[in-house]
């Protein structure tokens, strides 16, 4: 069975976005009277409301309801701003474009896994111009990644099993479980636009190869003949 699929992560595997949910963040939280310097580290990989619950709780606020209102609020707000800075600082990461048109010319569909919310990534992948064959959001899904309910939702509506998958990566350990318990076999780690360490004893259980960028995997195709 000849393989057709591949998947990705987006923020930090194909798009450098940090600098722009820094900013958006940071100024959505001002606008509600919170002065926080954010650690961009701490929120990667998580889904945006579950970030914007844990900057509410990191500013002080403790009670239930009064989080989770502050929270949606938060995220409405940085919702409401995000595009003008991703359309100023997003880029594509090293070699995304290049390793994209390889795929497709070798009629791979691309799924693009990812935890930001359905207008962001859209926006996101305008900057970049990537036009991926599925796309699931964290909005999209009950639990995100690390579940692999995220992963299983892309393999589904591609009409793809994790055997005709011929590769997955991403650039944060939630990636990785959640790639695996897809049953995923050929997974990647990849350097995000934000590094971070990395326990190896994580890669070798979920059976995750740790490379330096996008190159890595296109040098690779290239070497088995993709064109």
């Amino acid at each position: 069975m000849k393989l057709k699929g591949a998947v990705f992560d987006l923020d930090g595997t194909l798009a450098s976005t940090a600098k722009a949910h820094k900013i958006a963040w940071e100024l959505s939280l001002k606008q509600l009277g919170f002065k926080l310097k954010i650690d961009m580290e701490s929120l990667l990989g998580k889904r945006a409301m579950d970030i914007a619950l844990f900057l509410i709780e990191k500013a002080g606020i403790n009670d239930i309801n009064q989080k989770n209102e502050l929270a949606k609020r938060l995220l409405e707000i940085k919702s409401s701003i995000f595009a003008p800075y991703i359309m100023k600082y997003a880029e594509p990461m090293p070699c995304a474009i290049q390793l994209l048109n390889t795929l497709k010319k070798n009629q791979v569909k691309i799924l693009i896994v990812t935890s930001s919310l359905k207008i962001t990534a859209l926006k996101v992948l305008e900057k970049i111009n990537i036009n991926p064959d599925i796309l699931i959001s964290g909005d999209d899904v009950i639990r995100g990644k690390p579940d692999p309910e995220p992963t299983i939702l892309a393999l589904e509506k591609s009409s793809l099993r994790p055997e005709d998958i011929i590769f997955a990566v991403g650039d944060t350990i939630y990636d990785i479980i959640s790639f695996s318990e897809a049953k995923i076999k050929t997974i990647y780690l990849t350097n995000g636009d934000i590094r971070v360490p990395i326990d190896e004893s994580l890669l070798k259980k979920y059976n995750a190869i740790k490379i330096n960028s996008l190159c890595d995997i296109l040098m690779k195709l290239q070497s088995l003949h993709f064109q």
